[in-house]
């Protein structure tokens, strides 16, 4: 995956070519469908005509508003970890040793090389595309949208590979339990979250995209 510059030096990842973006959509969007098919809450506005809306060559996206520490917040803490060593892979031992000094914020930390993590890493590259400058992205599928109304998806952007890697990589015992486990938490605050956006309780949690992989 290529990488952009700004004027600034600032790296952002560049662009999904539309072909994966609109991919990945019709491969989430039927799961989150699937999620939450039994929520019996109508919206005004058949889902069926908010799908239609876009052009056939783009798609509005609104990105849910939840805190970093649930997305880019997760990668710091990554790769702020001391003697991780449960999935240990070289090239990322090298930039968690250069991390904590060099890294300043304000641009999006790097997603571990490690196949068995990078493989899943598909909610990272989706927000980084949406994230990146309407003037730096090139030929992606979505349009990013600042009002939910517009949209015709809602993409909530929660880490979940990496938060059950965490969890796994500190304590691998309290993983399919409730209490104690940081996982679980997390999930259980997005969700919490969400659901009480207006957003949500207007389309039942419809047209809202999770990737979970």
């Amino acid at each position: 995956m290529r990488e952009r510059t700004t004027q600034k030096g600032i790296i952002l990842p560049c662009s999904i070519p539309s072909l994966v973006f609109s991919f990945g959509l019709l491969c989430i969007f039927p799961l989150s469908l699937f999620l939450f098919s039994t929520h019996h809450h109508t919206s005004h506005i058949p889902l069926a005509t908010r799908i239609s809306r876009y052009s056939g060559d783009e798609i509005k996206v609104y990105l849910a508003d939840i805190p970093r520490s649930l997305n880019y917040g997760l990668l710091e803490e990554y790769w702020s970890l001391k003697n991780y060593s449960r999935l240990g892979d070289d090239e990322d031992e090298i930039v968690r040793s250069r991390f904590s000094s060099n890294y300043k914020g304000g641009y999006p930390p790097p997603y571990p090389e490690n196949p068995l993590i990078k493989q899943y890493s598909a909610e990272y590259w989706l927000l980084g595309d949406l994230m990146t400058p309407e003037d730096l992205r090139v030929s992606s599928f979505a349009r990013r949208v600042f009002n939910a109304e517009d949209a015709d998806v809602i993409f909530v952007p929660f880490f979940a590979t990496l938060s059950a890697e965490m969890q796994l990589g500190k304590a691998k015992g309290k993983f399919r339990q409730k209490n104690g486990n940081e996982d679980y938490e997390r999930q259980r605050k997005v969700v919490d979250m969400v659901r009480e956006t207006p957003s949500w309780k207007k389309s039942g949690g419809r047209d809202h995209v999770f990737v979970l992989t």
